[in-house]
Protein backbone atom coordinates (compact mmCIF):
# COMPACT_ATOMS: atom_id res chain seq x y z
CA UNK A 1 0.00 0.00 0.00
CA UNK A 2 2.95 2.44 0.88
CA UNK A 3 4.69 2.00 -2.79
CA UNK A 4 0.99 2.64 -4.35
CA UNK A 5 1.08 5.53 -1.84
CA UNK A 6 4.18 6.45 -3.24
CA UNK A 7 3.95 5.49 -7.29
CA UNK A 8 0.49 7.86 -7.03
CA UNK A 9 2.31 10.98 -5.54
CA UNK A 10 4.90 10.23 -7.92
CA UNK A 11 2.42 10.90 -10.56
CA UNK A 12 0.86 13.97 -9.30
CA UNK A 13 4.07 15.10 -8.76
CA UNK A 14 5.01 14.87 -11.97
CA UNK A 15 1.63 16.22 -13.66
CA UNK A 16 1.95 18.99 -11.70
CA UNK A 17 5.10 20.16 -12.60
CA UNK A 18 4.10 19.03 -16.31
CA UNK A 19 0.92 21.96 -15.33
CA UNK A 20 3.35 24.37 -13.75
CA UNK A 21 5.71 24.52 -16.90
CA UNK A 22 3.23 24.66 -19.61
CA UNK A 23 1.46 27.26 -17.44
CA UNK A 24 4.24 29.58 -17.02
CA UNK A 25 5.58 28.97 -20.89
CA UNK A 26 2.10 29.94 -22.28
CA UNK A 27 1.65 32.91 -19.66
CA UNK A 28 5.56 34.11 -20.55
CA UNK A 29 4.72 33.66 -24.33
CA UNK A 30 1.53 36.24 -23.91
CA UNK A 31 3.63 39.09 -22.05
CA UNK A 32 7.14 38.63 -23.76
CA UNK A 33 7.33 41.60 -26.28
CA UNK A 34 4.96 43.74 -24.38
CA UNK A 35 7.44 44.13 -22.08
CA UNK A 36 10.05 44.76 -24.05
CA UNK A 37 10.29 48.34 -22.90
CA UNK A 38 9.83 47.81 -19.12
CA UNK A 39 11.86 48.64 -16.20
CA UNK A 40 13.31 45.17 -15.01
CA UNK A 41 14.19 46.78 -11.67
CA UNK A 42 10.54 47.60 -10.53
CA UNK A 43 9.88 43.64 -11.92
CA UNK A 44 12.48 42.37 -9.71
CA UNK A 45 10.79 44.00 -7.17
CA UNK A 46 8.13 42.53 -8.19
CA UNK A 47 9.08 39.37 -7.62
CA UNK A 48 10.66 40.01 -4.36
CA UNK A 49 7.03 40.79 -3.24
CA UNK A 50 5.54 38.14 -4.64
CA UNK A 51 7.73 35.38 -2.75
CA UNK A 52 6.98 37.39 0.14
CA UNK A 53 3.36 37.30 -0.29
CA UNK A 54 3.05 33.63 -0.28
CA UNK A 55 5.47 33.41 2.23
CA UNK A 56 2.90 35.89 4.26
CA UNK A 57 0.22 33.02 3.11
CA UNK A 58 2.14 30.10 4.37
CA UNK A 59 2.64 31.69 8.06
CA UNK A 60 -1.22 32.62 8.19
CA UNK A 61 -1.68 28.53 7.72
CA UNK A 62 0.48 28.23 10.88
CA UNK A 63 -2.35 30.18 12.77
CA UNK A 64 -5.00 28.15 11.45
CA UNK A 65 -3.63 24.97 12.16
CA UNK A 66 -3.12 26.11 16.01
CA UNK A 67 -6.45 27.58 16.00
CA UNK A 68 -7.89 23.99 15.38
CA UNK A 69 -5.32 22.56 18.01
CA UNK A 70 -2.64 21.16 16.02
CA UNK A 71 0.53 22.68 16.17
CA UNK A 72 3.60 21.71 14.21
CA UNK A 73 6.92 23.15 13.27
CA UNK A 74 6.82 26.32 11.12
CA UNK A 75 9.38 25.36 8.18
CA UNK A 76 7.55 22.76 7.76
CA UNK A 77 4.07 23.48 7.59
CA UNK A 78 5.60 26.49 4.87
CA UNK A 79 6.99 23.44 2.76
CA UNK A 80 3.73 21.93 3.12
CA UNK A 81 2.20 24.59 1.71
CA UNK A 82 4.29 25.55 -1.16
CA UNK A 83 4.34 21.87 -2.66
CA UNK A 84 0.99 21.01 -1.60
CA UNK A 85 -0.42 24.44 -2.94
CA UNK A 86 1.02 24.10 -6.96
CA UNK A 87 -2.08 21.59 -7.20
CA UNK A 88 -3.54 24.95 -7.85
CA UNK A 89 -2.66 24.82 -11.29
CA UNK A 90 -4.34 21.52 -12.16
CA UNK A 91 -7.70 21.31 -13.92
CA UNK A 92 -10.06 21.49 -10.47
CA UNK A 93 -10.09 23.43 -7.87
CA UNK A 94 -9.59 20.81 -5.21
CA UNK A 95 -6.22 19.91 -5.91
CA UNK A 96 -4.74 22.44 -3.85
CA UNK A 97 -6.48 21.20 -0.40
CA UNK A 98 -6.09 17.92 -1.43
CA UNK A 99 -2.57 18.63 -1.36
CA UNK A 100 -1.93 20.70 1.50
CA UNK A 101 -4.18 18.34 3.45
CA UNK A 102 -2.52 15.25 2.38
CA UNK A 103 0.77 16.44 3.37
CA UNK A 104 -0.09 17.90 6.69
CA UNK A 105 -2.08 14.47 7.32
CA UNK A 106 1.19 12.29 6.23
CA UNK A 107 3.13 15.19 8.05
CA UNK A 108 1.39 14.16 11.57
CA UNK A 109 -1.39 16.08 11.72
CA UNK A 110 -4.70 14.11 12.01
CA UNK A 111 -6.79 13.99 9.12
CA UNK A 112 -9.51 16.01 10.12
CA UNK A 113 -7.51 18.79 11.35
CA UNK A 114 -5.04 18.68 8.12
CA UNK A 115 -8.05 19.59 6.06
CA UNK A 116 -10.10 21.58 8.11
CA UNK A 117 -7.50 23.73 8.40
CA UNK A 118 -6.87 24.06 4.82
CA UNK A 119 -10.58 24.50 3.97
CA UNK A 120 -10.72 27.01 6.92
CA UNK A 121 -7.63 29.15 5.88
CA UNK A 122 -8.59 29.53 2.14
CA UNK A 123 -12.39 31.27 3.78
CA UNK A 124 -10.06 33.42 6.11
CA UNK A 125 -7.58 34.24 3.05
CA UNK A 126 -9.90 35.37 1.02
CA UNK A 127 -11.80 37.37 3.73
CA UNK A 128 -8.36 39.77 4.42
CA UNK A 129 -8.40 39.99 0.68
CA UNK A 130 -11.95 41.61 0.64
CA UNK A 131 -11.25 43.67 3.68
CA UNK A 132 -8.00 45.28 1.75
CA UNK A 133 -10.01 45.79 -1.38
CA UNK A 134 -13.08 47.30 0.42
CA UNK A 135 -10.24 49.38 2.86
CA UNK A 136 -8.93 50.31 -0.46
CA UNK A 137 -12.27 51.55 -2.26
CA UNK A 138 -12.54 54.78 -1.06
CA UNK A 139 -9.16 56.18 -2.19
CA UNK A 140 -9.61 54.47 -5.55
CA UNK A 141 -12.63 56.09 -6.17
CA UNK A 142 -10.91 59.41 -4.80
CA UNK A 143 -8.29 58.92 -7.58
CA UNK A 144 -11.41 59.46 -9.93
CA UNK A 145 -13.17 56.73 -12.35
CA UNK A 146 -16.11 54.40 -11.53
CA UNK A 147 -16.09 50.99 -10.12
CA UNK A 148 -17.81 48.07 -12.65
CA UNK A 149 -19.70 45.42 -11.32
CA UNK A 150 -16.90 43.14 -10.67
CA UNK A 151 -16.56 44.72 -6.73
CA UNK A 152 -20.28 43.49 -6.16
CA UNK A 153 -17.84 40.90 -4.92
CA UNK A 154 -17.08 42.57 -1.87
CA UNK A 155 -20.64 42.59 -0.34
CA UNK A 156 -19.34 38.38 0.77
CA UNK A 157 -17.59 39.93 3.18
CA UNK A 158 -19.96 40.72 5.68
CA UNK A 159 -21.70 37.02 5.00
CA UNK A 160 -18.44 35.53 5.09
CA UNK A 161 -17.28 36.73 8.41
CA UNK A 162 -21.10 36.06 9.72
CA UNK A 163 -19.86 32.57 8.91
CA UNK A 164 -17.08 32.11 10.96
CA UNK A 165 -19.41 32.74 13.89
CA UNK A 166 -19.29 29.33 15.69
CA UNK A 167 -23.51 29.36 15.95
CA UNK A 168 -23.31 28.97 12.32
CA UNK A 169 -20.14 26.87 11.91
CA UNK A 170 -21.47 24.16 14.49
CA UNK A 171 -24.76 23.70 12.60
CA UNK A 172 -22.68 23.65 9.40
CA UNK A 173 -20.26 20.58 11.25
CA UNK A 174 -23.12 18.62 12.58
CA UNK A 175 -24.86 18.23 8.81
CA UNK A 176 -21.15 17.49 7.50
CA UNK A 177 -21.04 14.70 10.66
CA UNK A 178 -24.59 13.24 9.42
CA UNK A 179 -23.78 13.47 5.62
CA UNK A 180 -20.55 11.55 6.31
CA UNK A 181 -21.48 9.21 8.95
CA UNK A 182 -18.30 9.74 10.69
CA UNK A 183 -17.28 11.75 13.73
CA UNK A 184 -15.98 14.92 12.83
CA UNK A 185 -13.32 16.43 15.20
CA UNK A 186 -13.15 19.75 14.64
CA UNK A 187 -12.85 22.39 17.04
CA UNK A 188 -14.85 25.92 16.34
CA UNK A 189 -12.59 28.61 17.41
CA UNK A 190 -14.11 31.59 18.59
CA UNK A 191 -15.54 34.48 16.71
CA UNK A 192 -12.78 36.64 17.80
CA UNK A 193 -9.81 34.58 17.60
CA UNK A 194 -11.23 33.73 13.93
CA UNK A 195 -10.97 37.48 13.12
CA UNK A 196 -7.40 37.84 14.64
CA UNK A 197 -6.68 35.03 11.94
CA UNK A 198 -8.30 36.57 8.89
CA UNK A 199 -6.54 39.92 10.07
CA UNK A 200 -2.92 37.53 10.12
CA UNK A 201 -3.64 37.22 6.18
CA UNK A 202 -3.95 41.15 5.98
CA UNK A 203 0.09 41.85 5.66
CA UNK A 204 -0.22 38.78 2.45
CA UNK A 205 -2.66 41.13 0.36
CA UNK A 206 -0.53 44.10 1.43
CA UNK A 207 2.37 42.22 -0.35
CA UNK A 208 0.25 41.07 -3.44
CA UNK A 209 -0.78 44.65 -4.07
CA UNK A 210 2.53 45.74 -3.40
CA UNK A 211 4.04 43.12 -6.42
CA UNK A 212 1.29 44.21 -8.36
CA UNK A 213 1.66 47.58 -8.29
CA UNK A 214 4.94 47.25 -9.04
CA UNK A 215 5.09 45.45 -12.27
CA UNK A 216 2.80 48.16 -13.09
CA UNK A 217 5.06 50.58 -12.63
CA UNK A 218 7.71 48.96 -14.62
CA UNK A 219 5.44 49.88 -17.26
CA UNK A 220 3.78 53.09 -16.63
CA UNK A 221 5.52 56.03 -14.58
CA UNK A 222 2.38 56.69 -12.06
CA UNK A 223 -0.12 53.66 -11.14
CA UNK A 224 -2.74 54.65 -8.59
CA UNK A 225 -0.98 52.36 -5.24
CA UNK A 226 -4.87 52.39 -4.20
CA UNK A 227 -6.41 51.72 -7.68
CA UNK A 228 -4.26 48.81 -7.83
CA UNK A 229 -4.37 47.16 -4.55
CA UNK A 230 -8.37 47.43 -4.98
CA UNK A 231 -8.25 45.59 -8.32
CA UNK A 232 -5.89 42.99 -6.92
CA UNK A 233 -7.69 41.96 -3.86
CA UNK A 234 -10.80 42.14 -6.00
CA UNK A 235 -9.31 40.12 -8.93
CA UNK A 236 -7.37 37.30 -6.77
CA UNK A 237 -11.08 36.84 -4.93
CA UNK A 238 -13.07 36.32 -8.06
CA UNK A 239 -10.13 33.77 -9.47
CA UNK A 240 -10.72 32.28 -6.10
CA UNK A 241 -14.66 32.00 -6.95
CA UNK A 242 -14.03 30.73 -9.98
CA UNK A 243 -13.03 26.97 -8.76
CA UNK A 244 -13.40 25.22 -11.64
CA UNK A 245 -10.68 26.98 -13.52
CA UNK A 246 -7.30 26.40 -12.33
CA UNK A 247 -5.78 29.00 -10.47
CA UNK A 248 -8.42 31.60 -11.31
CA UNK A 249 -6.57 31.74 -14.97
CA UNK A 250 -8.42 33.75 -17.30
CA UNK A 251 -11.22 35.54 -14.56
CA UNK A 252 -8.52 37.16 -12.36
CA UNK A 253 -6.83 38.61 -15.46
CA UNK A 254 -10.43 39.74 -16.98
CA UNK A 255 -11.67 41.42 -13.39
CA UNK A 256 -8.19 43.17 -13.04
CA UNK A 257 -8.80 44.61 -16.51
CA UNK A 258 -12.08 46.14 -15.34
CA UNK A 259 -11.01 47.26 -12.06
CA UNK A 260 -7.62 48.60 -12.28
CA UNK A 261 -8.16 51.80 -14.05
CA UNK A 262 -5.82 51.12 -16.45
CA UNK A 263 -5.47 51.34 -20.29
CA UNK A 264 -6.96 47.79 -21.37
CA UNK A 265 -3.93 46.34 -22.86
CA UNK A 266 -1.59 47.90 -19.82
CA UNK A 267 -3.91 45.80 -17.43
CA UNK A 268 -3.75 42.99 -19.69
CA UNK A 269 0.06 43.21 -19.35
CA UNK A 270 0.09 43.64 -15.39
CA UNK A 271 -2.23 40.98 -14.81
CA UNK A 272 -0.28 38.27 -17.30
CA UNK A 273 3.28 39.45 -15.79
CA UNK A 274 2.32 39.19 -12.34
CA UNK A 275 0.69 35.89 -12.39
CA UNK A 276 3.73 35.04 -14.27
CA UNK A 277 5.75 36.02 -10.85
CA UNK A 278 3.45 33.95 -8.74
CA UNK A 279 4.32 31.59 -10.60
CA UNK A 280 7.64 31.20 -9.90
CA UNK A 281 7.63 32.35 -6.26
CA UNK A 282 5.11 29.28 -5.99
CA UNK A 283 7.66 27.22 -8.04
CA UNK A 284 10.25 28.23 -5.80
CA UNK A 285 8.56 27.82 -2.58
CA UNK A 286 8.04 23.99 -3.62
CA UNK A 287 12.26 23.52 -5.20
CA UNK A 288 13.06 25.06 -1.36
CA UNK A 289 10.17 23.15 1.03
CA UNK A 290 10.30 19.77 -1.17
CA UNK A 291 13.38 18.18 1.04
CA UNK A 292 11.52 19.29 4.58
CA UNK A 293 8.50 16.70 3.27
CA UNK A 294 10.91 14.15 4.32
CA UNK A 295 10.86 14.22 7.89
CA UNK A 296 7.77 12.79 9.96
CA UNK A 297 5.77 14.53 12.28
CA UNK A 298 7.47 14.10 15.67
CA UNK A 299 6.99 17.14 16.39
CA UNK A 300 3.19 17.28 16.04
CA UNK A 301 1.04 18.38 18.83
CA UNK A 302 -2.28 16.90 17.53
CA UNK A 303 -4.47 18.85 19.96
CA UNK A 304 -8.07 17.16 20.87
CA UNK A 305 -8.75 14.42 18.41
CA UNK A 306 -10.76 10.89 18.32
CA UNK A 307 -11.38 7.57 17.74
CA UNK A 308 -10.04 7.57 13.52
CA UNK A 309 -7.68 10.70 13.63
CA UNK A 310 -4.77 8.16 14.72
CA UNK A 311 -3.93 10.66 17.40
CA UNK A 312 -4.98 10.87 20.95
CA UNK A 313 -2.71 13.47 22.26
CA UNK A 314 -4.72 16.39 24.40
CA UNK A 315 -7.68 16.45 26.83
CA UNK A 316 -11.15 16.23 24.41
CA UNK A 317 -11.77 19.56 23.73
CA UNK A 318 -9.00 21.32 24.53
CA UNK A 319 -6.50 23.73 22.06
CA UNK A 320 -3.13 23.03 21.94
CA UNK A 321 -1.47 26.24 22.07
CA UNK A 322 -4.61 28.47 23.14
CA UNK A 323 -4.95 31.38 25.67
CA UNK A 324 -3.43 30.38 29.32
CA UNK A 325 -7.45 30.88 30.72
CA UNK A 326 -8.73 28.40 27.92
CA UNK A 327 -9.72 31.00 26.18
CA UNK A 328 -13.61 31.71 26.70
CA UNK A 329 -15.95 30.66 24.01
CA UNK A 330 -13.60 28.41 23.15
CA UNK A 331 -15.81 25.23 21.60
CA UNK A 332 -14.93 21.74 21.97
CA UNK A 333 -16.67 18.98 19.65
CA UNK A 334 -20.34 19.60 18.59
CA UNK A 335 -20.00 22.49 20.40
CA UNK A 336 -19.26 21.32 23.76
CA UNK A 337 -17.52 23.90 25.81
CA UNK A 338 -13.88 23.04 25.93
CA UNK A 339 -12.22 21.92 29.47
CA UNK A 340 -10.32 24.52 30.52
CA UNK A 341 -6.71 23.38 32.29
CA UNK A 342 -6.07 23.88 35.72
CA UNK A 343 -4.74 27.30 36.81
CA UNK A 344 -1.38 27.74 38.03
CA UNK A 345 0.74 30.06 40.16
CA UNK A 346 4.70 31.29 39.69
Amino acid sequence: MARVSTSVGLLVGGLTTAFVVRTLSREWERVRDALAGASWGWIAGGLVGAIAAMAAIAWGWVGVLRLLGASADRRRVIAWYFVGELGKYLPGGVWPVVGRGELARRGGVPRTQAYASVALSLVMLYLAAMTVGAAALPLALAGGGGVQATGLILLLLPVGLAVLLPRVLEPVLGRARRLSRRELHVLVPPWRASIRAVAGYVPAWLLVGLATWSVARALIPDPSLARIFFAAALSWTAGFLAVPVPAGAGVREAVFIAASGLEPGVAATVAVATRVLFILADSGGAAVGAPFLRHRGDDIDAGPTGPGDGHATGAPGSVAGADASGGPGVRGVAGVPAARPPRTTA
